[in-house]
This record gives C-alpha cells, structure tokens and sequence, in this order.
C-alpha cells in the first residue's frame, strides 16, 4: 500500500512540472508575440511640406494718429450781422468761395465816401501840379495837395479791405465743418465760424526706436492700416525725419503723408503704420512645422522614411510660416502633421491627404 502511495504522489508531481512547462512556454511566446506588435516598430502617419523660397520683408512697425495736412478755424476779422450763408456743414469748397457775408451797408457808405474824397484831391493835385508847371504855384502847394492825395488815397484803400471783410472766404479748397450760422446772427470779432479742411491728403506723426535712425529716409514708403476700414491697407511717404534722438525715450520722430483723394481717412483715426526697411530672399515653412522647447526650436526632417530631429533657428514670422534662418535647405521635407508620436530615427509614413509641396 504504501509502494502505491508513493507511485500515485510521483506521478501527480511530474504532471505538474509538466503543465508549469508548457504554462511557462505559452507566455513566453505571447510575450514575443506582444513585442513583436509594438508601436514603436510601426510606421508613424505623417504628413510632410516642402520648405518654400520666399521675399520676406524687414519690417518696423508704429502708430500715430492721422491728421490732414491743411485745416484752419475761420474767423471774421470784423463784428456784424450775418446777412447771407450760402454753404452748409460738410459742403465740399473751392479756394474763395463764399462761406458768410456779413451786413455791407455801413462799409460801402464808407468806400463811397473815401473814394469821393480821394476823387477831389486827386483832381486838386493835377490842378495844382498843372499851375507848379507855369511857375504859378509854389512848391509847398504842390507837396500839400500830394500828400492830401496819398492820404485819400489810403483811406480809400482802408474801406475797401473793410468791406471785403464783410465777406469771409475759403481760404483753400477742402470741406466744411459742422457749423450753425444763421442769417440774423450777430458776430463779434475773433468768433470762430467752423473748420476747413482739406482731405486731399493726410499725415500721421509716429516714433521709432533710436537703432533704426540710419534706416529711415525722406521719401521712403510707407503703408497704414486703420480700424474703420479692417484689411484695408493706404500707401503713403515719409516727409519728415526728426533731425535729433530724444533723450528721455531714446526715439525720434517722423511723419508721413498719405493720399486721401477719396477722402475716406479722417482726422483723428487711430493709425497702425508700417514701414519696410529691407527685403531679401529666404526659406520658410509653416508654424506647424515647428517645435519649440525653451529658447530652441525643433523641426523634424524626413529622408528615405526615416525621420531626423533638426534644430533650427527661427527669423520673422511671416503669418502662417515662420521663415527659417539656419537649419534648413529648399530640397527639405519637414514635417508638418504626426511629429507628436515621432523620436528621432522613427520610420515614417507619408500621408499624401496632409502633405503639401509648399506653403499654403
């Protein structure tokens, strides 16, 4: 009995070897299998783009606030009484059109008056100058009678400036403010009437930092966006460059003109300015390409569907792209979709549907 005890207890133990054996053996193999279908041994879907050549500009950019080039208060030079308006507010004026006519009577009675009195003493000169001729009159008569001429003469010249002023004028063409001047009103002297402007043209003042001094020169161009007019850009030229740096900010100041025949600018607009310094040729991809980490930026290359970690150096950005300054060459591919799951030396492959050849 005990003989087969120790029989049946040998053959339960081989058994179990056995099963553990084959247990064991099974694991290892699917443990294979697993590494086998790891995804670091897939290919990674990427999609790629081609560096493109590109004229980038070297750009300062500023603001200011537009003003026009003409606008003046117009004011009488003499009180009275408004007896004609014949423009409204926001009518467009040539150069000496009538704005207001004031109360005339008073001024012409007075140029009526001046001009008989210097009729009288110029006949008295003539007369006078006639007898001086025959030796019948002294010269003290004649140089009275001249100098009663000359005074008449300027007394006459008096009225007639007054009753000019009795008529305000555009003193240029350009467009009326917002006034309400009614025939009846009285005005005193000095009182501002309204505002002419000119539109034909507007300027913008702006300032720089002092390190771009050398690189901005009278009639360079330039180009202003403003907010009324969103995606709309206005060309214009630089007419002045201040001749000194200001201390306090280390700045100077300049202005420009720009074109306004349409008279779609107006005083006062806020103005983004842009000035273009340079331009030259150089390669750009776009922003999704890059990877930035800290103070470095990244791309990764492709080269016969193995994927390469480049560091680059970034220049302007340029909207969408960013140009690329060292790190790079036109005949690259960069990738531009899928460098989240790729590391260096990765196998790649290329989706056609997010791969372009250049710049979008």
């Amino acid at each position: 009995m005990k003989t087969f005890s120790r029989i049946a207890f040998g053959v339960i133990v081989v058994a179990l070897f056995a099963a553990g054996g084959v247990y064991g053996s099974r694991a290892l193999l699917s443990q294979e299998s697993d590494a086998s279908d790891t995804p670091e041994d897939k290919p990674v879907r990427v999609g790629l783009a081609t560096p493109e050549k590109r004229v980038i500009e070297d750009i300062v950019r500023g603001v200011g606030t537009l003003m026009p080039i003409r606008s003046v208060a117009l004011v009488p030079t003499s009180p009275g009484r408004v007896v004609d308006v014949p423009v409204a507010s926001g009518d467009r004026v040539t150069d000496g059109d009538l704005i207001i006519r004031l109360d005339q009577r008073e001024a012409e009675a007075t140029l009526a008056e001046a001009e008989a009195t210097l009729s009288e003493t110029e006949n008295e000169f003539r007369r006078i100058g006639e007898l001086a001729d025959r030796n019948t009159a002294a010269d003290a008569q004649l140089e009275t009678a001249r100098a009663a001429y000359r005074r008449a003469e300027a007394a006459a010249m008096s009225a007639r400036a007054a009753l000019d002023d009795r008529e305000l004028r555009a003193p240029f063409a350009g467009t009326i403010g917002i006034f309400d001047i009614e025939p009846g009103a009285y005005l005193t002297d000095g009182t501002e009437i309204v505002t002419l402007t000119d539109l034909a043209s507007m300027e913008v003042d702006l300032s720089l930092p002092e390190r771009y001094f050398d690189r901005i020169m009278i009639g360079q161009s330039i180009s202003i966006q403003v907010p009324a007019y969103p995606g709309e850009t206005f060309d214009g030229t630089i007419t002045i460059r201040a001749p000194q740096i200001e201390l306090d900010t280390r700045s100077f100041d300049l202005r420009a003109q720009i074109a306004n025949p349409d008279g779609r600018l107006a005083g006062g607009m806020f103005a983004h300015v842009r000035v273009v310094l340079d331009t030259y040729s150089g390669l750009a991809v776009p922003d999704d390409a890059i990877i930035s980490e800290g103070m470095e930026s990244y791309v990764y290359t492709v080269t016969d569907s193995t994927a390469s970690r480049q560091r680059i150096e970034p220049g302007r950005s340029l909207g969408s792209a960013t140009e690329v300054v060292e790190g790079l060459d036109e005949n690259d591919r960069v990738v531009i979709a899928g460098w989240n799951d790729l590391s260096d030396g990765a196998s790649v492959e290329i989706d056609e549907d997010i791969s372009r050849a250049g710049l979008e």
